[in-house]
This record gives C-alpha cells, sequence and structure tokens, in this order.
C-alpha cells in the first residue's frame, strides 16, 4: 500500500516538474521561433485569397478566419443581367397589314377584288357554256368584279345584283377611254347623213344609227338599209340594221364591221349563212342552219344586232 502510494506521489511529482520544466525552458526559446505560427497563419490567409475565398468580415481578430467560396448564383445572375443591358441589336419586325374585326381581334386584310371592263357588249349567261341561258346582256364598257379567275375561256363576275359567266376574251383590266354613244345626237354627229337619206333611222337607237351612217360615210354605194319594223324580231326593238348587199363586196363590210364592233357598239352580224357574237368571237364564224331562202339566209344583206 505504500510503495503504491510513493508511486502515485512520484508521477504527480514528475508531472509537476515537467511543467515547470517547459515554463522554465519558454523563455529560453528564441525569438524568431515564437513569431513563427504567425507568419504560417498570415501565408494561409493569401493562398485562400487566392484559391477564390473570402475572409468572414464579422469574424473576431482573435479567432481563426472562415472562408466562404463565391456564390454562383449570383455570378450567374450578374452575367445574365450584363447580357439584358448589353448593347445587342434588335431588328424590329416587319408590320403585317391586319384590320380588327367586330370583336376586336387582329384578321390578316382581305385582298382587294379585281375590276373588270366589258371590251364590247357581252352576255351574262348562267352557266360557263356558249349554251347556257343569258341573264343579261351587259354594254361596252361595263364594269364587273371577277370572282376568282378565269377557266376555259370563262370568267365568272359579279355584275350589279346579278352573278354569271361572260367570255374571257371579252374582258380587259383596263378601264374604257372613252365612252360609248348614248345619245341620238351624238350619234348623228360622229358621222355625216348619208347622201341615200336618213328616212330609214327613224325609231332606231343610237347605235343602230351610228352603224348607218358609219356605213354610209365608209362604202357610199351602198344606199339601202332596213331599218324598224313590226314583226316581233330584233328590229321591232330599233336595235337592229339590215345593210343590203352581196358578194365579196358584202364580205368586205362584214369583215369592216367585225373588226369595228367596239367602237360601234355590235354584238351581232349575220351574212351569208353564217353568225358573229362579241359573245363567242374567238370562235369566229359559225355555221347557221338553212332557213329556206336566200334572204332568210342572209345572202343578200348583212343583219347587224347592236347593245
Amino acid at each position: 500500500m505504500t510503495v503504491h502510494a510513493r508511486r502515485s506521489a512520484g508521477v504527480s511529482t514528475a508531472s509537476a516538474d515537467v511543467g515547470s520544466g517547459a515554463k522554465r525552458s519558454l523563455p529560453q526559446v528564441p525569438s524568431g521561433l515564437r513569431k513563427r505560427p504567425f507568419a504560417i497563419s498570415t501565408a494561409a490567409v493569401a493562398t485562400a485569397l487566392c484559391a477564390g475565398l473570402v475572409l468572414t468580415a464579422s469574424a473576431p481578430a482573435s479567432q481563426s478566419a472562415v472562408a466562404a467560396p463565391l456564390s454562383a448564383t449570383a455570378t450567374r445572375s450578374r452575367d445574365v443581367d450584363t447580357l439584358s443591358r448589353g448593347s445587342i441589336d434588335r431588328e424590329a419586325l416587319i408590320p403585317v397589314s391586319t384590320s380588327a374585326s367586330p370583336d376586336g381581334d387582329q384578321t390578316t386584310a382581305a385582298a382587294a377584288p379585281t375590276v373588270l371592263y366589258v371590251v364590247s357588249a357581252a352576255y351574262l349567261r348562267a352557266k360557263p357554256s356558249a349554251s347556257a341561258s343569258v341573264l343579261t346582256t351587259l354594254s361596252a364598257g361595263a364594269q364587273v368584279t371577277a370572282v376568282g379567275g378565269a377557266a376555259g375561256g370563262w370568267q365568272q363576275v359579279t355584275a350589279g345584283t346579278q352573278a354569271g359567266y361572260v367570255n374571257s376574251a371579252l374582258l380587259t383590266t383596263s378601264a374604257p377611254t372613252k365612252k360609248a354613244v348614248t345619245s341620238k345626237a351624238a350619234a348623228a354627229s360622229a358621222y355625216p347623213a348619208c347622201a341615200s337619206g336618213s328616212a330609214v333611222e327613224v325609231g332606231l337607237v343610237a347605235n343602230t344609227i351610228l352603224v348607218h351612217r358609219a356605213v354610209c360615210a365608209t362604202f357610199p354605194e351602198i344606199t339601202a338599209y332596213g331599218g324598224v319594223r313590226g314583226d316581233g324580231s330584233e328590229h321591232a326593238s330599233g336595235k337592229a340594221l339590215d345593210i343590203m348587199t352581196s358578194g365579196a363586196r358584202g364580205a368586205e363590210i362584214a369583215a369592216w364591221l367585225q373588226a369595228n364592233c367596239g367602237k360601234l357598239g355590235i354584238v351581232e352580224i349575220i351574212y351569208q349563212q353564217k353568225i358573229w357574237t362579241t359573245q363567242r368571237a374567238s370562235e369566229g364564224w359559225r355555221a347557221m342552219p338553212d332557213r329556206g331562202s336566200a334572204t332568210a339566209n342572209h345572202f343578200d344583206h348583212i343583219h347587224v344586232l347592236v347593245s
């Protein structure tokens, strides 16, 4: 028991001696060595800064400085903000023509309708066919509106409140530059009175008078004509004129009338059992059925119908 106590006491004494020795030996350490730990800390801090770490500003001077990594989120935010305020060129979009609908929505502007003009008097037919029923006769220079494009030689149009088909060869996009004759006075002044007399002009419409005087002035040898007659034919309306001629001379006059149909308001010519109309001008002269006589078949005169 005694021995153990001594040993414990001895250990205690030794520990105290060691501590005292350490205290005594501390003053003997060179001053340069005592400053070295502070130098190591400074180097560590410099290394941390080079590595991209930031010292916590609120840490007390007596405590070790804690390094925190830079915020990745903040870096990205700065980059995005820089781009958004950068000098990036932005081109304005080309405006699209639109129109507002009644409910406020924006819709694409509709294309303007195509306006056409009748070259010479033409029939407005119910269907795109020469055999279709005639709805009305359009005068030369009349304005119509195209419906879609032409197909098969026919153009669908609207004329006033009516819709139908017109031979596309009789339509143009150019507005007429000269008004058609609309009065008898204008027709009479276009050409001088016929040397053979003007009795046949009684009851005739303006364009029929114009045809009569034009033929008289161009072919003065023709002196016989047929005008109004009450037989229920086209002559009863004053729109038809018979030019009494035959043979080659008649063919020459018929060709001249055909070439000047637009100026004279002609829509139909019949001669030598053949018919030509402005409505089917592209088909040329068409054969007619035999009516039994030279006069009925128009071998001795030219029949002219105007609008």
